[in-house]
């Protein structure tokens, strides 16, 4: 949950896919941008988005411990100037409390440590839906850098934009993250959006297994009516 320091290898991805896309799409009439339902295939989720991302990357941590993928609306040259970073499993269950059940002071002390250990100027406990409840934190413009040796304040760190994270659990369990890059914060627009998109989040992972169950179902119901129909047969020859 620390600022991510994108990777050149990062932007030429979205620049390739972004060029790509331009140069293999069919010519279409001018609409106006609308919402777009996001589906990961290779995570189970959807998300509704304020457009159609122009790029997407996964694991754009490039790190192996995490998984999700970064969806693109906006770039000027390497920077990404508007987008989400979803993270699935992007929490430890047993180390967070539940935000919905949880006691005051063990979601007070969780909303201490995240902000005093990994640079969030806020962390507010919230509704992300009517029946399910998360935290939005916010990282902060300006970061006090210590001595090492006397553990003192030498000065600040000017942060050239601040994120905005959300973190909870989804009714089937896993633990989520989404971050917000936006170059205007303070345009209540692209919060407002957010907000919307968080919520709108469905994890499909149970539809992943409803089919399994089903197929499983299927299987065995077929393997017995063969087997009844085989008895049937060898007792008819009897």
């Amino acid at each position: 949950m620390r600022k991510f320091f994108f990777l050149t290898a990062l932007f030429m991805m979205i620049l390739t896919a972004t060029v790509f896309a331009e140069e293999t799409a069919e010519p279409e009439a001018e609409t106006p941008d609308e919402p777009y339902v996001y589906t990961s295939e290779d995570f189970k989720f959807s998300i509704t988005c304020p457009i159609k991302p122009i790029a997407v990357v996964q694991n754009p941590w490039q790190e192996t411990d995490k998984h999700g993928e970064m969806l693109v609306f906006a770039n000027e040259g390497f920077e990404v100037l508007y987008g989400y970073i979803i993270q699935v499993d992007a929490f430890d269950t047993k180390e967070v409390p539940d935000f919905n059940k949880g006691t005051t002071a063990a979601i007070g002390d969780y909303l201490g440590a995240l902000k005093k250990n990994n640079g969030f100027a806020r962390a507010d406990l919230v509704n992300i839906t009517k029946k399910n409840k998360g935290v939005v934190a916010v990282t902060a413009d300006k970061i006090d850098v210590l001595n090492q040796e006397t553990g003192e304040v030498e000065g600040q760190f000017v942060a050239d934009k601040q994120y905005v994270y959300t973190f909870f659990r989804t009714p089937e369990g896993r633990c989520i993250s989404i971050q917000l890059i936006s170059s205007n914060l303070e345009d209540r627009m692209f919060i407002d959006t957010y907000r919307g998109s968080v919520a709108s989040f469905k994890d499909n992972i149970k539809d992943k297994k409803d089919k399994k169950d089903k197929k499983d179902k299927k299987d065995k119901k077929d393997k017995k009516d063969k087997k009844d129909k085989k008895d049937k047969k060898d007792k008819d020859k009897k």
